[in-house]
């Protein structure tokens, strides 16, 4: 029989570890409770940084577009059309404009003249002239201030009522000088004559910014202008209405006092920033709410301060842009796991307190199972692990962790490659190590700026990375120490945007040239039938004057300018033609060698080396051959251009196995491009050659023939202030096979 004793003592062990078990429950209920409280302090201030960066995009796709309309009005003012009102075509002009500018919320295209009694304009019904005294508007009497010459007035925000609806509308001006040149004014007088306005709604403008924007599941993005007034609301009423006032109309048992202020004193003062707020609605759903608030503004300010006296000059400054979303969209789904696990951790107290004698009796076997449930755990924490430095090694972003002194803590392998140095070889090792002076100084400058201030840093730009540019979209994130005070680590996230960005450069090149293109089909003709005129004329005089006579001098200057002047116009119809035919391909090593005996003599009174080297066995290329030798025949001459102290120019023909096109390179030991105007060579007459030397068009036209084919071309240059090398400029020019080789090879012929 079992000692009385010892089942006292065992009854009381069992009621000590009953309270015992009562009691660390208890505290895991209470720090549960704490865990729950952070947990959603850290993901409502992440989901706010995100509502953050929404509502700074935001922002800025406004200042874009508004940016954009302020260049389209400028193109249109500079219109022959426009400025002196040609019949039928002033029209057509607004026309082809008004369908891409109605898309941004443009309604209408008005154009005035003194003495501002008539409206020429084009909206949705069409063209049209209205009657009516236009003196004394703001826009006129703006334009008519000479120090206004070559700006755009953005007028304030009016309210207009249309039925049921209010709508916010704005003007954007500028002023007209008659400075365009066309058949009818050969010489412009370049005097003022009246105004251009746009007439914009402001809802549907900021709608195509915002109307698709979603934080979480049903956030939504709203904006005002600066007096407090809605320009987009997804609540239809709402837009037009002051938004001090609109919500207490919607829901007048609720104080709006949180939101008002945060409008006046933040929001309207031009900060940026996030908060809470009450509301009364959302979405449809109608009932008293929580919501998180992150706000930007779009900055809208004219280009210079108004000279209008009697305007406010804090007029169309700033534009803010709220994102809005529920915080029960966050802190409701994570509430609802923890009341799920305190439910559960309350059933086991029960079951814990029932068992306690079997506790001890099953000890060792759950203290077995324990071990296993903890192996388990470990394995699982461990995979998770293993998860994470995967997608962290496998991101193609650089991931960097950095200390106050800028030192590499930790790197992933993307930014190992592009550094040159395994992962493990980076720690501890300096920014300056790898990136330019200048670079690393501007990085470290963002990194003390996160230290001191505690904030995010984001930038964009191109920083060399040993010696190589990458254009980076860098986000530096301060990680803070176990009190939450201070900022041990900063983790820089940057995006490689290079190729992006170069395929950006592209669209806008090709778009230039596209328009050119469109622009030279109509001018060229109208050029070429007066230019004939002329060298007829000019060569039936020089045939009665005799040749020793100052008039017939001057007869042949005006032979050699008009000549010029039919070359330019030759240069122009090139972007006007249309893309090679599917059957013209050329060889392109003999068009190559054409054009090198054509220079030869040149590159010898130069003092240029030659250095051919043409691949044998090539298969022919899309192209016509004469337009193929003037794109070579241009990229030469401006390598020796770049070589006025003699050089070498190196020509040379392949077979690229990569790309699976023929290539064709020639490369110079020049003086290079600078890179203010490396982004500008392709721009049409854009030259850095002095006056008379140089149209600005070969490289245009060059690179329009190589596309014109469904080649690319590209190019390479370095100046003889940067380091690493010698300057020099290479061109690369891609051109799609007639047929594949059966065997490329990349052997060449040399010749020096």
């Amino acid at each position: 029989m079992a000692n009385p004793l010892e089942k006292i003592g065992f009854k009381r062990l069992i009621q000590i570890l009953g309270l015992l078990v009562v009691l660390l429950l208890a505290v895991a209920f209470v720090l549960g409770l704490l865990a729950l409280n952070r947990t959603v302090d850290i993901v409502s201030d992440d989901f706010q940084q995100q509502q953050l960066i929404l509502a700074r995009t935001t922002a800025r796709q406004l200042e874009d577009g508004l940016a954009f309309l302020r260049r389209e009005l400028g193109i249109l003012a500079y219109s022959p059309a426009i400025q002196y009102l040609e019949e039928v075509a002033w029209s057509n002009r607004m026309r082809v404009s008004f369908g891409e500018l109605s898309k941004l919320g443009v309604t209408a295209i008005i154009r005035l003249r003194p003495p501002y009694h008539e409206a020429y304009g084009l909206d949705a019904g069409g063209a049209h002239i209205s009657k009516e005294n236009f003196a004394q508007i703001p826009e006129v009497v703006w334009a008519q201030n000479q120090a206004n010459r070559g700006k755009a007035y953005l007028g304030p925000i009016r309210v207009e009522a249309r039925g049921p609806i209010k709508i916010p509308v704005m003007t954007v001006a500028t002023p007209i000088y008659l400075e365009s040149v066309d058949e009818a004014h050969p010489k412009p007088p370049g005097t003022f004559d009246g105004v251009l306005l746009l007439r914009i709604d402001t809802s549907q403008f900021a709608a195509r910014f915002c109307a698709e924007i979603r934080s979480g599941r049903t956030g939504y993005c709203w904006v005002m202008d600066q007096k407090g007034i809605f320009l987009y609301h997804p609540e239809r009423e709402f837009i037009g209405e002051d938004a001090f006032t609109a919500r207490g109309r919607r829901n007048p048992a609720i104080s709006f006092d949180k939101i008002n202020e945060i409008q006046k004193t933040r929001m309207l003062a031009g900060h940026e920033g996030t908060a809470k707020y009450i509301s009364g609605w959302h979405r449809g759903v109608i009932h008293r709410m929580e919501k998180f608030l992150a706000y930007s503004n779009a900055r809208v300010e004219d280009e210079e301060p108004r000279s209008l006296p009697h305007e406010d000059p804090a007029e169309a400054r700033i534009w803010p842009v709220a994102v809005v979303a529920p915080t029960d969209e966050v802190a409701g789904i994570i509430s609802s796991l923890y009341l799920r696990q305190f439910l559960i951790q309350g059933l086991l107290i029960l079951a814990l307190l029932c068992m306690g004698v079997a506790l001890i009796y099953y000890e060792r076997r759950w203290s077995t199972e324990l071990q296993q449930e903890v192996h388990r755990a470990t394995q699982d924490l461990r995979r998770s692990e293993e998860r994470y430095r995967s997608v962290v090694e496998r991101s193609p972003d650089f991931i960097l962790l950095l200390d106050n002194q800028g030192r590499i803590m930790r790197a992933n392998t993307a930014a190992a490659r592009a550094f040159g140095v395994p992962a493990a070889g980076l720690r501890s090792r300096s920014l300056r190590e790898f990136f330019a002076p200048v670079d690393a100084q501007t990085l470290l400058d963002h990194m003390s700026y996160v230290f001191t201030t505690g904030r995010n840093f984001e930038s964009q730009g191109e920083i060399r990375i040993q010696g190589r540019p990458y254009w980076l979209l860098s986000n530096l994130v301060p990680l803070y120490s176990e009190d939450g005070r201070t900022v041990e680590r900063v983790l820089v996230f940057a995006r490689d945007m290079t190729e992006r960005r170069h395929m950006e450069e592209q669209m806008v090149r090709t778009e230039k040239l596209a328009s050119l293109g469109t622009l030279a089909a109509g001018v060229a003709h109208e050029i070429n039938n007066p230019v004939g005129i002329i060298l007829g004329f000019t060569e039936m005089l020089l045939d009665r004057i005799p040749p020793e006579s100052k008039e017939w001098e001057m007869l042949k200057t005006m032979e050699r300018q008009s000549l010029n002047c039919k070359k330019i116009v030759e240069n122009l119809m090139t972007f006007a033609r249309q893309p090679a035919k599917p059957g013209e391909f050329a060889d392109l090593n003999l068009e190559l060698q054409n054009v090198v005996t054509l220079v030869r003599n040149t590159l010898l009174t130069k003092k240029i080396d030659l250095k051919l080297q043409l691949a044998s066995g090539l298969p022919r290329v899309r192209g016509d051959a004469s337009e193929l030798q003037q794109v070579f025949l241009n990229l030469i001459s401006n390598a020796v251009a770049a070589m006025p102290d003699g050089g070498r120019l190196t020509v040379s023909s392949r077979f690229h196995t990569d790309k699976q096109m023929v290539e064709a390179l020639i490369a110079d030991t020049g003086t290079g491009i600078s890179k203010e105007y490396v982004d500008r060579i392709f721009d049409p007459f854009f030259t850095t050659k002095k006056v008379g030397e140089g149209t600005g068009l070969g490289l245009p036209v060059s690179h329009a023939v190589v596309e014109k084919c469904g080649g690319v071309m590209r190019f390479e240059t370095r100046t003889s202030d940067e380091p690493g090398g010698h300057s020099g400029t290479t061109f690369y020019i891609y051109l799609p096979p007639e047929s594949l080789p059966t065997a490329a090879t990349d052997g060449r012929r040399s010749a020096n």
